[in-house]
């Protein structure tokens, strides 16, 4: 949250910002474009010529391969800041549906939809074809359950989507006083147990609403934060290792050890969350970071959508894929990140930072329950 002297508190009147968060937001999103870059960009290790594998180049491609745990950690923000303020809203009786089904599609359509046009646009022009039911279905989140992804990184957006209708639904229910609209909340979350038992994984729902109940330990522990990195770090070495197949680890029920993983990962990411906004940024070093995450968050969202399809029309114009490491292919490497970075970021500016103004736009002319309630009773008095 942010006050006048940037303190954080869970009972601040302006529950926007925490300490960091924006930081692993912005650095989660890097992490998965330099994922991309490097397999789009490097042949996979396995495949170096022995003298390649170096200590140095095994640094540099491990730090290029959680691109999975970066998105583990998008879900955890997720649940915290989205499904944690939620369930708060309901303990207090100020959960308005009209608010958060428009806040919620607002912040993921107009990012989106600017980003399906750069899409389409690249897939046209490296020949892969899609047909219009496919891209209607990746506007309604229904990749991976009736369509297939028309880019990589919408597979993720799907789960946040139907996280978030999970928690309206189930809001809705509890709030609302009409039989009718009880009967549609019990129906989309009917809908949502349909679609996590059969084409979406639950373990990342699962994840999802460790993040949310995480929003309700708020007690500093320097002992819980320390839990959390060592946890994290033990989850991450263990998922590299023993929860993927490829040329270099060849294992078995690699699918039972993942989940396995990945529900450690989400546990140590949110003892890190839940800790990590209660220490303010101190010093000038510490300072500058927080705000260069804030930056970096701002076009985040924008960044993770759009940043594939340009590295694919990058490499379908002559970004070659190499077999070694050495100073051209890294220089392709880094202006591929760059070309991505720049172009994310004008499209942010067109599109994603114009969000708060559409949300104002939209909220003037449906009135929330917040305002009729305040009309009432300037009325009455």
């Amino acid at each position: 949250m942010r006050t006048s002297e940037n303190h954080v508190t869970l009972e601040n009147k302006n529950p926007e910002h925490y300490y960091w968060l924006d930081l692993f937001r912005g650095l989660a999103a890097m992490i998965v474009v330099t994922t991309h870059c490097r397999t789009m960009l490097f042949v996979e290790y396995g495949l170096l010529p022995p003298a390649e594998k170096t200590v140095r180049n095994s640094v540099f491609f491990f730090l290029t391969r959680i691109s999975h745990e970066a998105v583990l950690l998008f879900f955890v923000l997720s649940g915290f800041l989205v499904g944690g303020k939620v369930i708060q809203r309901l303990k207090a009786g100020t959960f308005d549906l009209k608010s958060y089904a428009l806040d919620r599609t607002v912040r993921i359509m107009l990012p989106l939809l600017s980003a399906l046009i750069l899409i389409f646009i690249c897939n046209t022009i490296i020949g892969q074809q899609y047909s219009v039911i496919d891209y209607l279905g990746n506007i309604l989140s229904l990749q991976g359950i009736l369509v297939p992804w028309v880019s990589g990184p919408l597979w993720s957006l799907a789960y946040e989507v139907w996280f978030y209708v999970l928690m309206g639904g189930m809001a809705w229910w509890l709030t609302t006083t009409k039989n009718a609209y009880r009967y549609v909340g019990i129906a989309l979350l009917f809908v949502n147990f349909l679609i996590f038992s059969n084409s979406l994984k639950a373990t990342y729902l699962f994840i999802w609403l460790l993040g949310a109940m995480s929003f309700f330990y708020v007690k500093k522990n320097n002992f819980m934060l320390v839990l959390g990195i060592l946890s994290l770090i033990a989850s991450m070495l263990s998922l590299q290792f023993f929860g993927r197949e490829s040329r270099t680890f060849e294992l078995h029920n690699v699918d039972n050890i993942k989940t396995i993983c990945e529900l450690c990962l989400g546990i140590s990411m949110c003892l890190i969350v839940q800790q990590v906004i209660h220490r303010k940024p101190k010093g000038k070093v510490a300072i500058a970071l927080n705000k260069f995450g804030t930056w970096l968050a701002n076009f985040s969202y924008t960044l993770y959508l759009t940043h594939l399809p340009i590295v694919y029309v990058l490499v379908h114009f002559g970004f070659p894929k190499s077999g070694s490491i050495n100073a051209v292919s890294l220089g392709y490497y880094l202006a591929a990140i760059a070309i991505s970075l720049v172009s994310a970021y004008l499209i942010y500016l067109v599109f994603e930072r114009r969000t708060k103004y559409v949300k104002e736009i939209l909220k003037r002319r449906i009135p929330s329950k917040e305002r009729v309630e305040g009309q009432q009773y300037q009325t009455r008095a």
